[in-house]
């Protein structure tokens, strides 16, 4: 016999708090907001290095609502990511569980990645710690602080390069995302039970992020245009927004069903279904 766990609204956040890796900008501001808008409690984000971008983007989920938020200075390539962040957010949100966790975080500079075949065990050990070991040590952190009674979400965003054979300067980083969609997939198997928790990866296709529109001079004349063209169905570039309603459901009572699951978020892209079904 089925039940429903809560009374409230299933797609509501009221009363929860959730944490944002990379939420200055793109892809992780644009989930941030999202679930303000939701009606998220309590928020923590985390940026690198612009913190005037990641106050702008809590000013805006105040504006929505949430009661209070803070911004957290986060290095991804610092070995104590995952357990510094999660002991800061239940310090200075007052709470002693989190619900929601959003792996959003990234190395994608490719200006800092070397061709694969001069690639040297530093740069390739960079992306490999920020993009696998630092979302990672952050969920680890965070289970045991999930809720008891169950409902807790951990969220890792991934890519379509995960699935693709890459060409420079992305084969790193497709391998990365590689390695976190399995870790996410095994997290579900290891602790979906005695957590009650799900989780569960979004696939992410081009999205217009500052990220991608820095990366444009590194590619051939006309590269992207053509990788949209050839490889989507929806024959457009996403935008972050369609990344953070995928994110918004998977984060509410909606999504409680889904775990274990790579969900795509790229508009059809055609090497995404065909490994994903």
């Amino acid at each position: 016999m089925s039940s429903t766990p809560t009374t409230q609204e299933p797609w509501s956040l009221a009363g929860k708090t959730a944490i944002v890796t990379g939420a200055s900008r793109g892809i992780g501001q644009a989930i941030a907001i999202h679930l303000a808008r939701k009606g998220l409690s309590k928020l923590a984000i985390t940026y690198a290095s612009n913190s005037d971008a990641a106050q702008k983007t809590l000013d805006e989920c105040h504006k929505l609502g949430v009661e209070t938020a803070i911004v957290i200075q986060a290095d991804a390539l610092d070995p104590t990511f995952g357990p510094k962040i999660v002991s800061q957010t239940l310090e200075q949100l007052s709470t002693t569980s989190i619900d929601i966790l959003v792996n959003n975080a990234v190395l994608s500079d490719y200006s800092k990645v070397e061709p694969i075949k001069d690639t040297t065990l530093p740069v390739f050990l960079q992306v490999m710690q920020a993009n696998v070991f630092a979302p990672i040590s952050l969920t680890t952190a965070v289970i045991p602080h999930l809720p008891s009674q169950g409902g807790g979400r951990v969220i890792a965003i991934s890519s379509v390069l995960a699935y693709q054979a890459n060409s420079d300067p992305t084969m790193t980083y497709g391998a990365s995302k590689a390695a976190l969609q399995s870790y996410t997939r095994s997290l579900a198997e290891a602790f979906g039970k005695t957590s009650k928790a799900t989780f569960n990866s979004v696939v992410v296709g081009l999205t217009a992020t500052d990220a991608i529109k820095n990366s444009q001079d590194l590619m051939p004349a006309g590269y992207l245009d053509g990788q949209i063209r050839d490889t989507t169905a929806a024959d457009r570039i996403g935008v972050p927004e369609d990344i953070a309603y995928v994110v918004g459901f998977l984060a509410s009572e909606e999504g409680r069903w889904v775990n274990g699951a790579a969900v795509s978020a790229n508009g059809g892209n055609r090497l995404a279904m065909a490994a994903l079904g």
